[in-house]
């Protein structure tokens, strides 16, 4: 069963090259992933400090094998490095409400 992938950052400002440096890399690489059905970027409205990351993958298993990637740790290590970025993953499943 397909999941929803919501990755949460906030990142000052003055530091946001930084970070779409390597969001650009992170989109370089996932589309070649096992099981990545599709993404998209956004960024808030009310704090526009925030960006969200929505993907989708054909399961928690997929998403699972990107997440512990060599490929993606060593971007999300660049990512940690950038001096007030925060990250939050969270994953959602499909539910049926019958």
């Amino acid at each position: 069963m397909s999941v929803k992938v919501f990755i949460k950052r906030k990142v000052p400002k003055d530091r946001e090259k930084e970070l779409f440096k390597c969001i650009r890399a992170i989109r370089s690489l996932v589309p070649r992933q096992s099981g990545y059905i599709s993404g998209e970027y956004l960024r808030s409205i009310e704090d526009p400090n925030v960006i969200l990351t929505i993907s989708t993958w054909f399961s928690h298993e997929d998403w699972l094998a990107w997440f512990n990637s060599e490929q993606r740790k060593d971007i999300q290590a660049q990512i940690d490095a950038i001096p007030g970025v925060s990250s939050e993953h969270t994953v959602f499943r499909y539910i049926k409400t019958r």
